[in-house]
């Protein structure tokens, strides 16, 4: 099983959800920084590319913003759905893997937010991804792409977190290889009663240089924005710890 099927089906939610990104005035910040990059008008289309359970695909929608949610889980798209339901929000909702977007020419904006790209371990899987991207725009539209900075990961190869949530105690242990280009963070995760689980996530990181390269290679010719943080309006610098691409079609 891939590893993100597994992560994502058991352990996502669990070891992130009380995170200070997952917090709802850190929501608000990033949707307020999506919308006013982004600067759509309201009834824009938008695809949240790889949206998790929405947690900017609802606020996204209360602007008025037509809202499109694809991800693989489809856990994560009940939550979504139950949600949207209650608040009323007509958000369409797909369940697709991001290497297969079915549409084209559909969106104003697609957003894919909190370092989800580089999933695969192949250069050109992760390359068909902004192919159908590129693909599903209107012409002009727009594709904000949010990941860590590996300029930043390649000073801080080693990073370890203890914290506890709810009933969990969670060990995290990150590493880059330089090899390979990935970053694996390796969870190791006691319940309560002292029983012990692990779980791990993996990512290729690409540099500002190399996404670019592959940006233009799928037919995006303008980066019109560059930034360094999603709560803030913060000018992208080598020592940023995000990375945060605006392409225009």
């Amino acid at each position: 099983m891939p590893w993100y099927k597994d992560f994502f089906d058991k352990w996502y939610l669990e070891i992130y959800r009380d995170r200070p990104l997952f917090k709802e005035k850190n929501i608000q910040k990033e949707f307020t920084f999506i919308r006013r990059v982004l600067n759509l008008p309201e009834g824009a289309k938008v695809l949240d590319l790889c949206s998790g359970h929405g947690r900017h695909t609802i606020p996204l929608a209360k602007t008025g913003y037509q809202m499109t949610a694809l991800d693989l889980n489809k856990k994560f798209l009940s939550i979504l759905k139950r949600e949207a339901k209650e608040q009323k929000l007509d958000i369409r909702i797909i369940h697709s893997d991001m290497r297969d977007i079915p549409f084209m020419n559909e969106f104003d904006g697609i957003i894919n937010i909190f370092t989800s790209f580089g999933y695969f371990t192949n250069d050109k899987e992760n390359l068909k991804v902004l192919e159908q991207v590129f693909r599903a725009l209107k012409p002009a539209g727009k594709f904000l792409l949010d990941v860590v900075n590996k300029e930043w990961v390649q000073r801080n190869t080693h990073i370890e977190n203890k914290y506890k949530i709810k009933k969990y105690s969670v060990l995290e242990k990150i590493k880059f290889n330089q090899g390979t280009n990935q970053w694996k963070a390796n969870f190791a995760i006691t319940n309560g009663k002292g029983r012990n689980y692990s779980a791990k996530y993996i990512t290729k990181l690409y540099s500002l240089a190399e996404i670019e390269k592959m940006l233009k290679q799928v037919g995006f010719d303008k980066i019109i924005g560059l930034f360094g943080n999603t709560v803030k309006i913060e000018k992208f610098t080598p020592q940023s710890k995000r990375l945060v691409i605006l392409a225009q079609k």
